[in-house]
């Protein structure tokens, strides 16, 4: 027969004997892992970004915010990012750790120049979005989509006593000498891809016609590709050619534009975010890009941009047109375009004087 102070006893190793269990499965459960993790990531990046400032701003603060990585910018178009880049690569002083946006005819065409650094795998984030919109190999990753546009400002046009242009060969016609702005291809992603899409659209010789004489009779021709959709919102000119979401911005700001796609067929973008090879500070620089591709900020950068996100999670703005609705160009060349940038454009310089 136990004893009282037997009992006790038993109930006590019991209890302890139940304690230590609890405390070895929270160790293995909680206190193990926590102590194993991975230590945050700290520092700061410098992002050389092809998107509007306010849009790159915003997402910045809010990346410092939730990460406390301290990130700054420099605004370059996607032409004049990879020149940069080609510049910073050829003295070894390598200034920026990400690329953010710009078309990915530009991102390709700095992946064949060895500019962007390989992922051996891809973002955790990626897996969230179709494959259709990165780069095979992990060089890049999209986190948006676009089209390009005509932006008309009807009541310059109606002033002018010109119709509305329906198409790329439109703009050929002498009454529209002048009349719009497009931007240089030589450091605009933008007009870039517009070069790209006469190329896929048209046999070479016709498809370098219509571009010499677009280019030619160009009333303006600035750096920026966002630029165009601008004056044409402004009145300087009644016609400008950027990309679709350039022009809505302007729309839902309440100028009196409209936004026309062209009859024959328009290009696209797949807007990409890229870590720079020999980036100064690589761990910080793939948490960005990991960042950037997740809901949150593609929510965030829908909201700003206008721009369609290439994740289904995110909430398009009011308004927008997903390209599946939209004559974009089926058999669009711009892989080739991306790998003979150098070429074209020497051609393009050559044709346009």
């Amino acid at each position: 027969m136990v004893s009282s102070i037997g009992k006790r006893r038993l109930l006590l190793v019991s209890l302890a004997i139940i304690v230590i269990a609890i405390i070895a499965v929270a160790s293995y459960l909680f206190i193990i892992p926590y102590l194993l993790r991975p230590a945050p990531v700290r520092g700061s990046i410098v992002v050389y970004a092809a998107i509007h400032e306010f849009e790159v701003d915003r997402l910045l603060r809010m990346f410092t915010e939730e990460t406390g990585i301290e990130a700054k910018y420099v605004r370059m178009s996607a032409g004049e990012i990879e020149a940069k880049l080609k510049a910073e690569a050829a003295t070894g002083q390598i200034q920026a750790d990400v690329v953010l946006g710009g078309p990915m005819i530009n991102h390709e065409s700095m992946k064949k120049a060895g500019l962007l650094y390989k992922w051996d795998q891809p973002p955790p984030n990626a897996r969230d979005i179709p494959s259709q919109y990165h780069d095979p190999d992990n060089y890049w990753f999209g986190f948006y989509v676009g089209a390009i546009a005509f932006c008309i400002n009807s009541d310059r046009l109606s002033k002018l006593g010109l119709p509305e242009p329906g198409g790329w060969e439109d703009l050929t016609k002498p009454e529209y000498k002048g009349q719009y702005a497009i931007a240089d291809p030589r450091t605009s992603g933008t007009a870039y891809t517009v070069l790209a899409t006469l190329l896929s659209l048209y046999p070479e010789d016709r498809a370098w016609s219509i571009a010499s004489t677009i280019w030619k009779n160009a009333g303006a021709v600035p750096k920026a590709g966002a630029a165009p959709a601008q004056m044409c919102a402004t009145g300087e000119y009644p016609i400008g050619i950027a990309f679709a979401h350039d022009i809505l911005k302007l729309l839902m700001a309440g100028y009196k534009v409209k936004i026309v796609y062209p009859a024959e067929g328009t290009g696209w973008e797949i807007g990409g975010v890229a870590v720079v090879k020999g980036a100064p500070n690589l761990e910080a620089a793939k948490v960005f890009v990991n960042w950037v591709l997740g809901r949150k900020a593609g929510q965030l950068h829908t909201d700003l941009s206008m721009r369609l996100s290439t994740r289904g999670d995110v909430v398009p703005p009011p308004g927008t047109v997903p390209l599946s609705q939209i004559n974009i160009v089926r058999d669009f060349k711009w892989r080739w375009a991306a790998e003979n940038r150098d070429a074209i454009l020497k051609t393009w310089e050559s044709a346009v004087g």
